[in-house]
């Protein structure tokens, strides 16, 4: 009796012991969730996808958590926020869920919540997948923080106004760690979009990644990406065209600097009139310092925060109150810019180190063309946004050194194209010789070489000014203020490029059209800052051109 007393109580003591584990592995559940999240949107900052934890409801051997995903960026923002519902139960052993057992603090089932959706985005859901559930989700959350994460959305169909969609299952699945390390696989079959008269296609889509961390937003590691059979119907016309592209990418750090590659190709082009028939493109980045690209990172997010918040619509400009709001929101966005740039050029760029190289070959029957651009920078200073519009060609040439080539054949350019850069030959920017159009550019301080040919950079940067550019503005001790007046130049020092600004130098009889022009300029890159763009480069640029 008494061993028959022995043996009874031990599964009674494992039960105890299994809910007495689970209950506190319960308890830390809920923390390491709220953690995995937080992760999450630093890493998805610039990207305007945010996720939160609306509740998290306890139960006796796990919980139900509901979270939340808005996003900012158009046209993303017009989905409104979208509500998940999160099964979860605690460790530290699960048994079936497609492996046959597995360990770890937690496994979550993600669903859609289809209870908070109206009656109307219920059923247009119910419709177009067929009554399945949109998208399902299976995590486990490991003891160490590690998670291993397979997500799949089941069919889509759609018909509605002309338009037809559909979507194949996608599989999205991989591993990740605490540090932000980890692999990662999508797996998408036929992606279709038709109307009348217009039709994209997708076949299939894959993704290979492996993640060796995270910074200022972006992943680190190698990526690469397959999208064969790729067809565009356009409108008004009766040939699709169609595409193998893929795209890798490759980045990670090495003795405090970033380094990156990226490459794409475009291969097996069909229906392009022989235009083209093939494009390889690459970029490779080098010498860029970590701690500069991290707080560069954290300053893009604001940007597009605050870009996130700019609702420039009638409506919102006719109260006070609106108008105030658009006000500040236009003095953030102005002097976080202007951060950006500082930091850019005080931070992230290295002297003699911080190199870009890109290269372009593109192809057809006809011929060939070959582009290389390699820079690398050799400024010395850390000049602010308003420092850069003023900049003359001297100043520019600090900037930068390497060289710039051009090979193509005639034949691969459309019929005409020889007329129209006759103009450029006679310039000496272009040499057209026989069957080939080449340039090649080197740049060495205020010394350029132009096709064999030393000249001055500013005599340089004059060659590609544009017919009715003031030629004084370019010269090297012009006016600083670029023509504004002394006391407007202060309200834009205090106040920054706004659009009473605009108005103001519009209005002024002092102020050259050409200085107007690029101020308009540069307030449009302040307001793209945060769609996207590479926000620290292109004010320069903007000036830049509009100057030359």
């Amino acid at each position: 009796m008494k061993k028959l007393v022995t043996l009874l109580s031990v599964p009674v003591v494992l039960l105890v012991a299994w809910g007495g584990t689970s209950w506190y592995i319960g308890q830390q559940t809920e923390t390491t969730l709220k953690q995995f999240i937080e992760q999450q949107n630093q890493a998805s900052a610039q990207s305007g996808i945010k996720q939160e934890l609306v509740s998290y409801e306890k139960s006796a051997l796990g919980a139900t958590a509901i979270t939340k995903l808005t996003m900012d960026l158009p046209p993303l923002s017009d989905l409104g926020e979208i509500q998940f519902v999160n099964e979860i139960s605690n460790g530290p052993v699960f048994l079936g869920g497609g492996s046959p057992v597995q360990f770890g603090t937690a496994r979550i089932h993600t669903q859609l919540d289809m209870a908070a959706l109206d009656a109307e985005q219920r059923e247009w859901l119910t419709t177009a997948f067929a009554g399945k559930a949109p998208l399902e989700g299976h995590t486990v959350i490991g003891f160490g923080g590690n998670t291993v994460y397979n997500f799949t959305t089941n069919p889509l169909q759609v018909d509605q106004d002309g338009t037809t969609a559909q979507m194949d299952s996608i599989t999205l699945s991989g591993t990740s760690a605490p540090d932000m390390t980890g692999k990662i696989s999508m797996q998408a079959g036929k992606i279709e979009i038709k109307d009348a008269t217009a039709q994209f296609t997708l076949p299939s889509m894959q993704l290979e990644g492996d993640m060796t961390g995270m910074i200022g937003g972006q992943a680190l590691g190698t990526f690469d990406l397959k999208m064969p059979g790729v067809s565009i119907l356009a409108e008004e016309t009766t040939v699709p065209v169609s595409f193998d592209l893929a795209m890798q990418s490759d980045s990670g750090i090495t003795d405090n600097e970033l380094a990156g590659k990226v490459a794409m190709q475009a291969t097996n082009i069909q229906g392009a009139d022989d235009t083209l028939s093939k494009l390889d493109f690459k970029l490779d980045v080098s010498g860029l310092d970590v701690a500069g690209v991290q707080e560069l990172g954290k300053l893009q997010a604001e940007l597009q925060s605050v870009q996130n918040q700019m609702l420039w619509s009638a409506e919102a400009m006719e109260t006070p109150e609106g108008q105030q709001k658009q006000q500040e929101l236009m003095t953030q966005l102005t002097d976080t810019t202007g951060k950006v740039v500082e930091t850019l050029f005080a931070k992230v760029l290295k002297t003699d180190k911080s190199r870009l190289h890109t290269t372009l070959l593109a192809e057809s029957p006809k011929g060939k063309l070959n582009a290389d651009v390699d820079l690398t920078y050799t400024g010395k200073t850390a000049p602010d946004m308003m420092a850069l519009a003023s900049y003359g060609p001297n100043e520019w040439a600090t900037l930068m050194k390497g060289k710039m080539t051009l090979d193509a054949d005639k034949a691969l350019l459309p019929p005409g194209s020889e007329m129209m850069l006759t103009p450029l030959s006679e310039q000496g920017l272009l040499k057209l010789e026989g069957e080939k159009i080449t340039s090649a550019i080197e740049l060495a301080g205020e010394n350029v070489t132009l096709n064999g040919q030393q000249m001055s950079f500013a005599d340089f940067v004059n060659m590609l000014a544009p017919p009715g550019m003031d030629q004084g503005m370019m010269e090297e001790g012009g006016d600083p203020n670029m023509g504004i007046p002394e006391d407007l130049m202060k309200k834009i020092e205090a106040e920054g490029l706004t659009p009473e600004i605009i108005q103001l130098l519009e209005e002024s009889d002092d102020v050259p059209k050409e200085t107007i022009e690029i101020m308009k300029q540069l307030q449009q890159m302040q307001e793209q800052m945060g769609a996207g763009e590479a926000p620290a480069t292109d004010p320069a640029a903007k000036a830049d051109d509009n100057k030359e």
